[in-house]
Order: structure tokens, then sequence, then C-alpha cells
């Protein structure tokens, strides 16, 4: 089996919030789409306010969002991040992109892991060009289970169940809080984050990680 290589996304691939993101460029498309969301602005706050259900709390803002669209949410998603783009280009990381595009060029696997909503993340890499890369993230339905989170030993157990089980051969994150993961390969790659960050992955891991200025 070729080589797992492990990416975050909010600020490694996406410079910024993934939500924030997608709303000015959707909202730029169709400003009118601003009602339903002032409407529903009240659930929304709550549900985005409290850990185990804001994954199903930026699904509805996503479809309130998009709307009646024909197309797939992921399509209609990936557009509005293009119109956002648009305006603020830096928000795709041209060196993390370059990066994860070298790792399937050497013949690696590459996955997404990410907190973010699954639907935001899948659109935000159609948009730029890695439609095809796998993504592991937060999902929110209607239906059980609900919510499930991809967040710390959680990225671990929805790898592992989606079929890319440690070891990776590589993982890259901005934060500490991806301890669970780093733990999980013997090249831990910490993305523009500060030297305490990379004191408390050296402090648990017993080594100190890999640490890059991406633009």
């Amino acid at each position: 089996m070729d080589p797992t290589v492990v990416v975050d996304l909010d600020k490694v691939l996406l410079g910024g919030d993934a939500s924030t993101l997608f709303l000015a460029g959707r909202l730029r498309q169709a400003p009118l789409r601003a009602l339903p969301l002032l409407v529903a602005a009240p659930v929304l706050l709550v549900g985005s306010a409290l850990p185990w259900t804001r994954p199903l709390a930026a699904r509805l803002m996503t479809r309130l969002a998009v709307g009646g669209r024909r197309v797939p949410d992921v399509e209609a998603v990936a557009g509005a991040y293009r119109a956002a783009l648009t305006r603020r280009p830096e928000a795709a990381v041209a060196e993390a992109i370059a990066c994860v595009r070298a790792h399937r060029a050497a013949g690696d696997r590459v996955v997404v892991a990410t907190g973010c909503e699954e639907t935001l993340a899948r659109g935000f890499l159609a948009a730029v060009g890695l439609a095809d890369v796998d993504v592991v993230g937060s999902t929110g339905t209607w239906r059980r289970p609900w919510v499930r989170r991809a967040m710390g030993e959680g990225k671990v157990r929805l790898l592992t169940e989606r079929g890319y089980p440690p070891p990776w051969a590589a993982v890259y994150s901005d934060s500490a809080s991806d301890l669970p993961l780093f733990a999980g390969t013997p090249r831990p790659v910490l993305v523009n984050a500060g030297e305490r960050a990379a004191r408390d992955v050296t402090r648990v891991l017993g080594r100190r990680p890999e640490v890059v200025r991406w633009r």
C-alpha cells in the first residue's frame, strides 16, 4: 500500500476559517441568501457554540446558504469558494497546495483530516483543484449518529474507519491539538505554529516536530 500523508485544512491549506470564507463567497454570489441565514441565526449561533452540535450547525448553514440549487452541494460550495478567492487569493495557501501535489506526484496517498464540516472541506478542495483528494471531516446529519467530530482522537478513529489507519508517512497540522495524529507518524510537521505549540509537541512526543512557514 502506498504511504499515507495526512493534512489539516484550516490554517494549513486554507488561510483562515472555512465557514467564513464560504459565506463571503456565497453572499457575494447571491446576497438574498442572507435572509434565511438571518432567520436561522439564533439556532446557528447556539449550535455553533456547542462542540457536539457544531458540525450539524455548519451543515444547516451550508444548506441555507446554497438554497434550492439543483447542482450537488459540493459543487455549489466550490463555486462560492471560487468567488471568495477572486477577492482573497491568499486564502488558498499556495505552498501547502504545492506540497500536497508533490506528495501525490511521489506516489503518496494524501487525505485531508479536518474538524471542518466535510461538505465545506470538499468544496474548498474542489475550488483549488484538489477535488480528487479524499476528506475525513466532521459530519452532521438528521439521522443517527447525527454528529461525528473529527477532532483529536476522533480524527484517528475516523481515519482508521475510512481506510487510513496509522502509521502515516507524514502529518501536517497547525496545532498541538493534533497530537493524536502526530503520535502516529515519524514525521510530524507543524505549519505556521508558534514556539509554544512546538514545545508542547516535543514534550509529549519526546522529539521536536518539523516547523514550516507557508504562504
